[in-house]
């Protein structure tokens, strides 16, 4: 097998172009000698003199008239091969999935498909409801990203913060504790409402490897929160799989749900409850992010769809703002002495906003 250098084949097609060795010198940013050195050394290769000596200077032989559209083609392919791959959202058609949880699908969602719509109208994004296995799908490609609260992310994926939430209290408009002032331990001895996306198939699901990226998905105020089984030993004794259905429940009994504050203050049923902070020295934050595989961090379809899940934050910023709404009642004002009792140190949690 014949064995080439590359660079002697982008001097033949030059000097195909120029029939010149002082021109394509000039070309290649090269001396005369080095040209006529790689040319000699290809005519011992190939077995031909390729160009021959008339006045004007250099006329292509026969098989250098053969080889040189052809080589002129496989340069091109090569040089596109190698060349960075561009990527043009408004003529692209393309689809990504999108792993989101509700909570992502009201607050961002709505943003993001605006701004795809009109920036790449042959884009499609799929929203695909948000798991445990989110990893396993961002390794087997079954999800190009995912938004959600993430924890231990592994090496081989890569995760930005958007932005933070914090947790509050949802209760009934006609529930005591909504006229009363803020007392946590009223809080947790009331029966309490867990979220969670356990499944029936996961009673006997081994826990997650230390290694393996946590998508929490108990929103619970207790040390032993990092657990579904945790519902059982606190007066938690219903759960249900979203934030949504928590609201609902809340606004129609007795019963109190920890929900995060800004996808509170979005429900539709935010009208019937109230939003309850914790004081402003004991709130417990959330982390939001996006998740992608290493894989394709530096694929420009990747690039362009993380920065239009940026620009759909920042047109969110309305949604997304610091505390305050006329469902919200702060607990920082009227918790006196009472937020001393308050067991839970200030701290950073991840769940899963369902």
């Amino acid at each position: 097998m014949m064995d080439i250098d590359l660079n002697l084949l982008r001097i033949f097609d030059i000097l195909c172009d120029e029939r010149n060795v002082t021109r394509a010198a000039a070309r290649l940013f090269l001396t005369q000698s080095a040209v006529s050195h790689a040319l000699a050394r290809l005519r011992e290769v190939l077995g031909d003199p390729l160009f021959m000596r008339i006045p004007s200077g250099l006329q292509p032989t026969a098989r250098a008239h053969q080889l040189a559209p052809r080589l002129r083609v496989a340069l091109a392919e090569i040089r596109s091969a190698v060349a960075t791959p561009m990527f043009d959202p408004a003529k692209a058609r393309q689809r990504f999935v999108i792993a989101a949880s509700p909570y992502f699908c009201m607050l961002i969602v709505p943003s993001l498909i605006a701004l795809a719509r009109k920036s790449a109208p042959g884009i499609t994004l799929q929203i695909v409801n948000i798991s445990a296995d989110v990893a396993q799908a961002l390794d087997q490609q079954q999800v190009d990203l995912a938004l959600g609260a993430f924890d231990k992310v592994p090496p081989r994926l890569r995760s930005e913060v958007l932005f933070h939430d914090e947790k509050a209290w949802a209760i009934g408009t006609h529930h005591p504790l909504a006229k009363q002032p803020f007392d946590h331990a009223a809080f947790l001895a009331g029966p309490r409402l867990a979220i969670g996306l356990a499944r029936a198939a996961d009673k006997s699901r081994e826990p997650p490897s230390r290694n393996d990226l946590v998508f929490r998905v108990i929103l619970e105020t207790d040390h032993e929160a990092d657990s579904p089984r945790s519902a059982h030993r606190t007066s938690t004794s219903m759960m249900v799989y979203d934030a949504q259905t928590a609201m609902a429940v809340a606004a129609a009994t007795d019963m109190v749900a920890l929900v995060p504050r800004r996808y509170a203050e979005a429900c539709p049923s935010s009208g019937q409850i109230r939003i309850i902070d914790f004081p402003r020295d004991h709130a417990e934050m959330i982390e939001l992010s996006m998740l992608w595989h290493s894989r394709v961090h530096g694929d420009p379809g990747s690039l362009w769809l993380r920065v239009l899940i940026r620009e759909a934050v920042k047109l969110s910023s309305d949604t997304l703002r610091p505390r305050g709404s006329v469902n919200r009642r702060s607990a920082s004002a009227s918790a006196g002495k009472k937020a001393k009792k308050v067991p839970t140190p200030t701290r950073r949690a991840k769940g899963s906003l369902t």
